[in-house]
């Protein structure tokens, strides 16, 4: 049950995209934000450290899946203006980007997507703010 949990329709999501469906005997991973970030191996071994979950910050974190995704700088500055921890994690591998299937995935504290996109929000105070439960 603890990785088909899912918060869709929350006001602390950015809602995108069609969630996978209910199951109590298969989990789909998705990035579709109310489910819990899919895994990803980030090291040469599987030991600690290596999974996408110890990279992960203690407040929020900004996963940039891409070589090419954007500078977070305006997500970091909104982030500075709201007192939010905000990390930001770079996972360049093509299956991490494939798995996730966009450049760009807020994780919220709790491991759960908040928000995703292949470039920057155009307003990122408003996104922050909406996923603190602030807006």
């Amino acid at each position: 049950m603890q990785l088909g949990a899912r918060y869709d329709g929350s006001p602390l999501i950015v809602s995108d995209g069609t969630p996978p469906a209910d199951s109590f005997t298969t989990y789909t991973p998705s990035s579709v934000p109310g489910g819990r970030a899919p895994h990803v191996w980030l090291g040469n071994g599987r030991g600690a450290g290596d999974s996408l979950y110890d990279q992960l910050g203690m407040g929020f974190t900004l996963v940039r899946l891409s070589r090419d995704a954007p500078d977070a700088a305006p997500m970091l500055a909104a982030a500075a203006r709201y007192s939010i921890p905000l990390t930001i994690l770079d996972v360049p591998g093509d299956d991490a980007r494939d798995l996730y299937g966009c450049d760009l995935t807020l994780i919220r504290p709790d491991q759960h997507v908040a928000w995703r996109g292949n470039r920057l929000p155009d307003d990122p105070d408003k996104v922050l703010g909406q996923v603190a439960g602030w807006v």
